[in-house]
């Protein structure tokens, strides 16, 4: 949300704070827009190329899941294996986008039956709290969904729980 007054009430400077997007690099940015679309159900919005030097960089927003989402390829590719590597060593330092769903099990089903790679599947995270299932885009960008009840609002209990009831 862009403000641009200075309206008493209104939100300005860093109150004004939200996301806009999440950016990731790509190799093949039509596969990753084809793949994002196909998968996961967002829409493109738009795509550009600039200049990088002598060579062509190339960027896409899609949105879905109520964000958008920067998909950037770029002329030269930077892969650094520790972000990607195998569970549990990518859990560390990482990124990864994290989603919601309502039911966890549907979701993992129409993943499996669309063929993706899966990190693990209707897995519990910490405990008995956080059920989630982890997919790889085509990058092997880490995708997190969790079950909606299952999420941070059931993990937090004492004072901070406590005090959140009284806001």
């Amino acid at each position: 949300m862009k403000t641009t007054n200075n309206l008493p009430g209104v939100a300005n400077g860093l109150a004004s704070l939200s996301l806009y997007n999440v950016a990731f690099t790509v190799t093949d940015l039509e596969a990753s827009i084809d793949w994002y679309c196909k998968i996961l159900n967002f829409k493109l919005v738009s795509k550009t190329e600039w200049s990088v030097g002598s060579e062509t960089a190339k960027v896409a927003i899609i949105d879905g899941a109520g964000m958008f989402l920067e998909l950037l390829q770029f002329p030269v590719q930077h892969r650094i294996d520790d972000l990607l590597s195998p569970m549990p060593d990518h859990l560390i330092g990482t990124k990864a986008i994290v989603f919601q769903v309502e039911d966890l099990a549907l979701a993992t089903k129409t993943l499996e039956d669309k063929g993706v790679q899966f990190v693990w599947k209707n897995q519990y995270l910490a405990g008995d709290s956080m059920l989630s299932t982890m997919i790889t885009d085509i990058d092997g960008n880490k995708i997190n969904i969790f079950q909606a009840d299952t999420t941070i609002p059931r993990l937090f209990h004492g004072p901070l729980a406590d005090h959140d009831k009284h806001l």
